[in-house]
């Protein structure tokens, strides 16, 4: 595609209305004490961060609650009463993203592999994705629990964008990527410029995983303590789940208000007690541990096994937003390592302890103590 253009942070709020003008217009913008990708709000502060966004993408194109069918009673009279139902008419206006960071757009990327390349496909998600063009934007920096260089990825990573840009000085420099982006980019506040974005070697190795490893360890199985370790300090609340930019469980429930009804799907997590429970009241992960089991192999072994990547994208927004301060990153690459999943490799690494012990954590000094919690 064509080179870089150059954007003067003046005329940023004239460029922000002119794909306004063309589409409805995506950015991050804050709510509630967060960032998050909202329609443009004039009345709401605009934040292109330099790194992660508070909250994900995932939203934007899979809604936490999404009508899929609506249902009510025709007919006059009782007797000619019937129920008649109708899908969801797919969405079909344009729309612009900008401001999503490569972590977001792999994640994006990984669930189209879900929604659109796989047997079941999702056609309101896929015409949320036709739709869209994403405008992404390069990170800056690396933030404390940003470890996307560890998931194939990297902060200027530009793969599954539409256009690109970074924040380069006084201004900003854009770049397409796809026609869909050159589309987006003819704006005469973008002038043509040699300048180019500096490149960055970005740190990796926080928290490396290797699927294979994980495979092969004797703690993948069932039984292992490791995995009792990794329970007692969860709470099972989900909200991991809810902030994985990947995760895409859901439920199907069908609601009525005032006569008319819907067919709803809402977002569940694994992590729920009754998220597998069977009609007849069986549940094959009853326990805490079954469920943290379950979802730790899931991003790292059975979503190779089933759509060919691995589906962590290294945003850490997990390990943020855990209220109890779990850190689901440093816990799977102990697994992959053979480590106990409360040491600290920032500290000094313990090796893993022996099956039946109580678990192990680093002290300040890089020795191996026993956690506060088991003595």
């Amino acid at each position: 595609m064509a080179g870089w253009k150059k954007l003067a942070k003046s005329d940023l709020p004239a460029f922000l209305a002119e794909l306004a003008s063309q589409a409805e217009l995506v950015v991050p913008q804050e709510k509630n004490g967060k960032t998050r990708f909202l329609p443009l709000d004039s009345a709401r502060p605009i934040s292109f961060p330099s790194s992660l966004v508070d909250v994900s993408l995932k939203s934007v194109f899979f809604p936490k609650r999404r009508p899929v069918a609506r249902f009510g009673e025709k007919g006059d009279s009782p007797s000619e009463q019937r129920i008649e139902c109708a899908a969801v008419q797919s969405p079909f206006s344009p729309r612009i993203v900008m401001g999503a960071h490569p972590c977001d757009v792999s994640a994006v990327n990984y669930v189209d592999r879900v929604f659109v390349h796989s047997a079941f496909k999702d056609p309101l998600y896929e015409a949320e994705r036709n739709r869209t063009t994403i405008i992404g934007m390069a990170c800056s920096e690396m933030k404390p629990e940003c470890h996307c260089t560890d998931r194939d990825l990297s902060p200027d990573n530009e793969r599954g964008m539409d256009a690109v840009f970074v924040e380069a000085g006084d201004g900003y420099l854009f770049r397409a990527v796809t026609d869909k982006g050159a589309a987006v980019l003819k704006s005469g506040l973008l002038k043509e410029t040699s300048d180019e974005p500096a490149k960055r070697d970005w740190p990796r190795g926080k928290y490396p995983v290797s699927p294979e490893s994980i495979v092969q360890s004797p703690s993948s199985s069932e039984a292992d303590p490791f995995w009792q370790e990794v329970a007692d300090l969860c709470l099972t609340c989900g909200a991991c789940t809810f902030a994985c930019p990947t995760c895409t469980c859901f439920l199907v429930s069908d609601e009525r208000h005032d006569g008319a009804g819907e067919r709803v799907t809402a977002w569940d997590s694994c992590q729920f007690s009754g998220y597998s429970r069977m009609s007849g009241g069986h549940n094959p992960r009853k326990t805490k541990s079954a469920r943290v089991r379950n979802r730790m192999l899931d991003k790292f072994v059975y979503t190779v096994e089933k759509y060919g990547a691995t589906s962590c994208v290294g945003c850490g927004r997990c390990a943020i937003i855990c209220p109890v301060g779990r850190h689901f990153p440093r816990e799977i690459a102990a697994l992959s390592r053979g480590l106990s999943p409360l040491s600290s490799e920032e500290n000094g690494d313990c090796t893993r302890s022996k099956r039946g012990l109580p678990p192990l954590s680093s002290d300040e000094n890089g020795g191996c103590t026993r956690s506060p919690r088991t003595r």
